[in-house]
């Protein structure tokens, strides 16, 4: 299970996903990082797709442990477009998940001058409505 929060700092952003995508935010919404899984060969993967980019079955969500590893990232000091303009500077990072998936996501809740590759993350998700919330990453080192 991931933390839900209702603020942050983070000015709440807009989410119109399409279904499939839904589903992602629904989770969140509930506490849960969720990545898909094909049954039939196993193969992870994110962002959700229709069939396995592996094999074609249909893959199925599964659950993470919500936590990761910085891959790369990049420090965001200018950005032209609400919510984002009135939080720079923010780290924007892939992050590999011990699932064998690497997403992107927002770290925050520290300095970005002191973000590196190798850091540990965990996951939590910003509520932005009744059914959706934005997963987000903070370091687990808590600087």
């Amino acid at each position: 299970m991931i933390d839900i929060v209702d603020e942050g700092g983070w000015t709440r952003p807009a989410l119109d996903p399409a279904p499939l995508d839904r589903q992602y935010f629904e989770a969140a919404a509930q506490g849960r990082l969720i990545i898909q899984r094909c049954e039939a060969c196993d193969h992870r993967q994110f962002p959700p797709k229709l069939l396995c980019t592996s094999c074609g079955a249909e893959p199925d969500w599964m659950e993470t442990a919500g936590i990761g590893e910085i891959h790369t990232f990049t420090i965001v000091r200018r950005h032209g477009v609400e919510p984002f303009a009135g939080m720079v500077p923010f780290v924007l990072a892939m992050i590999d998940l011990p699932e064998g998936v690497r997403l992107m996501g927002n770290v925050t809740d520290a300095d970005p001058e002191t973000t590196s590759v190798g850091q540990r993350v965990v996951a939590y998700a910003l509520r932005v409505d009744d059914t959706m919330a934005l997963p987000l990453w903070r370091r687990s080192d808590g600087s």
